[in-house]
């Protein structure tokens, strides 16, 4: 009988291994694959082989202290390398290979072998096979700061957990933002653009290195104008590129435009790398590009969110203020995980209710027309008396309800009838201001304020009534007109962005004050188009470049939250630089010209 001995290989169920065995008769074959237990064949490669694998891969199934202990251990360690970015902080599989090797009687070849060596040897020795840190270190000082590498970071009132892992070319290389999908929504992308405190040096670092040769020159050495640049802290809710050209100018005079900092050709271990997680830990999707996930799970962020918080606050149905004061954000747990939500008042029609929202942004959006309605639902016979007396016409209703959309604005703008959203607005402009209500001595505060609701409202309607009108004139006027097509455009472009579908709402009311002069602007416009076509269109070059730079911008920023003050500012200044470009006599509220609206641009 001959045999021969082929594919030795290790067997995690059985903890032990095996060998393949090949028998043969006077050339004839018997059995081509026969699997045996391997120390029948070697018992040294046997228990050789359990050794690596069974203890230096772990991969031994056993409920021995000493196994569990060190893979603890061996886990912490591991994780201290990946969190501090280095591979020689610990012994590596060499070592404890020999350590086990070392403290293992020869007779041990299998999981049974063993079990049976360690229950007698660990009576007299327990800690026998038990690893020491300060063994297995290559270092005394094993640590990683905390201050550094932390487990969690604060975005906003969110505590976001975090894990590390030091494998270049992995998907997960680097620092990972474990992100509950309820969260997904309340979230920003620039704090996580500064990632940890000790990375930001490496990705500043590695920001400038990838400009362009001839401003990249202008700051070598490279290091030291990183380290002048942070003897002030930055503002970690800014952008992160925003930050550093405000810097350098300011440490240089050298001004780099923010086009060339190219975030996307640095090192992935030194952009944010994302999780989105359910309910049951469990990964939904991983990416490095917030927004993208933002945009896909949206609606899922917001169902998951409405889930879990309402048995948290979902009061319906009242129409008094009959709340305790409402907190600006709540914290709450759901199976241990923590959550954060932000309550509001919900305009329910003929009553209001209050339930949390998963964002600051919509809840503010939600508090305000909610508390509008509460005042409309105290004061009945006010708002009555309102909707029967106004001076608004039919007609006007009609023109109202046949107004475009906003050519970039959301098209999602709850729109009411004409006498309903200026309803709003008087109470809104009455009652609330620019005020913040969330408690029942401010709400009836407010309330004091009745006796002025009369008079504003005449006012607010027949500002809104003159608007219309002049809309209306405007755009008979563009459309007998004959003009350049890119000129006609531009006009039903900007007429379109000043009265639109629900702008009574949507436009801050200081601002609706001074559309008459905007409006007398385009027609003043129209009229010396006839004279000078050609001025016209130069004029309107120099207003194009600033348009379409800021509505793009803003339009990036959508469903990202409100537009920042310094951008709505930046868009009535653009209003401002129209009259003073095509109708100068009506003057501006304030001096404005393309120099400085290029000093306002960065927001």
């Amino acid at each position: 009988m001959k045999r021969t001995h082929y594919e030795p290989h290790w067997e995690k169920k059985s903890g032990r291994c095996a060998i393949f065995e090949r028998t043969a008769l006077y050339g004839l074959t018997l059995q081509t694959k026969r699997k045996i237990p391997y120390e029948h064949i070697d018992p040294e490669a046997a228990r050789a082989m359990f050794i690596r694998f069974g203890l230096v891969y772990q991969e031994y199934q056993t409920t021995a202290p000493f196994f569990k202990e060190n893979q603890r251990l061996l886990e912490e360690l591991d994780y201290i390398q990946h969190k501090g970015r280095r591979v020689d902080l610990i012994e590596g599989e060499e070592w404890l290979y020999d350590f086990y090797d070392k403290k293992i009687a020869a007779s041990v070849v299998s999981g049974v072998t063993f079990e049976k060596w360690r229950k007698t040897a660990e009576k007299t020795q327990p800690k026998l096979l038990f690893l020491i840190k300060e063994d297995i270190a290559r270092e005394q000082d094993l640590t990683v700061n905390e201050q550094e590498f932390p487990d969690e970071i604060v975005v906003g009132q969110s505590r976001i957990k975090l894990q590390y892992k030091f494998e270049p070319g992995d998907s997960d290389d680097g620092v990972t933002a474990q992100l509950p999908i309820q969260q997904l929504n309340q979230l920003v992308n620039e704090p996580f653009e500064w990632l940890v405190p000790g990375l930001r040096h490496e990705k500043l670092c590695a920001l400038m290195k990838a400009l362009p040769k001839q401003w990249r020159k202008k700051f070598v050495p490279v290091p030291q104008t990183i380290d002048r640049c942070l003897e002030i802290e930055p503002d970690y809710q800014s952008n992160m590129s925003q930050w550093l050209s405000d810097r350098l100018r300011r440490l240089t005079g050298e001004s780099v435009p923010l086009n060339l900092w190219q975030v996307a050709s640095i090192a992935d271990h030194l952009i944010m790398n994302f999780k989105v997680v359910g309910d049951d830990g469990k990964l939904i999707a991983a990416g490095r590009d917030l927004q993208v996930l933002q945009q896909s799970f949206k609606t899922a962020s917001v169902i998951s969110f409405e889930q879990i918080a309402q048995d948290e606050l979902n009061l319906t149905g009242y129409i008094q203020w009959a709340f305790d004061a409402i907190p600006n954000h709540y914290h709450f747990q759901k199976e241990g995980q923590d959550y954060l939500g932000y309550p509001a008042l919900i305009d329910e029609g003929e009553t209001v209710g209050l339930r949390l929202l998963e964002t600051e942004f919509k809840a503010q959006q939600c508090h305000l027309i909610g508390l509008v309605r509460l005042f409309q639902l105290t004061l009945k016979t006010e708002r009555k008396y309102l909707l029967k007396n106004g001076l608004l016409g039919a007609d006007i209703e009609l023109a109202y309800q046949r107004l475009p959309e906003h050519p970039y604005l959301a098209k999602n703008i709850a729109v009411q009838s004409l006498k309903e959203d200026c309803l709003f607005i008087c109470f809104k402009e009455v009652f609330v201001g620019e005020s913040v209500i969330r408690c029942s001595a401010e709400f009836e505060q407010a309330l004091k304020k009745k006796s002025t609701l009369s008079e504003f409202s005449i006012q607010a309607t027949t500002l809104v009534r003159e608007l219309l009108k002049s809309y209306l004139q405007l755009s008979r006027q563009l459309a007998k007109q004959s003009l350049p097509s890119e000129v006609a455009e531009e006009i039903k472009s900007h007429l379109n962005g000043l009265i639109f579908k629900g702008f009574i709402r949507e436009i801050p009311y200081q601002h609706l004050l001074a559309y008459p002069r905007y409006l007398n602007a385009v027609s003043y416009r129209l009229e010396k188009m006839a004279e000078n076509s050609q001025k016209d269109q130069q004029k309107l070059q120099e207003i194009s470049r600033f348009n379409r730079r800021y509505w793009a911008s803003v339009m990036k920023r959508a469903e990202q939250g409100p537009v920042v003050p310094a951008a709505e500012n930046f868009r009535w200044c653009l209003e401002e630089f129209r009259v003073s470009l095509f109708a100068q006599h009506l003057k501006t509220s304030y001096p404005v010209s393309a120099k400085r609206l290029e000093k306002l641009w960065d927001f």
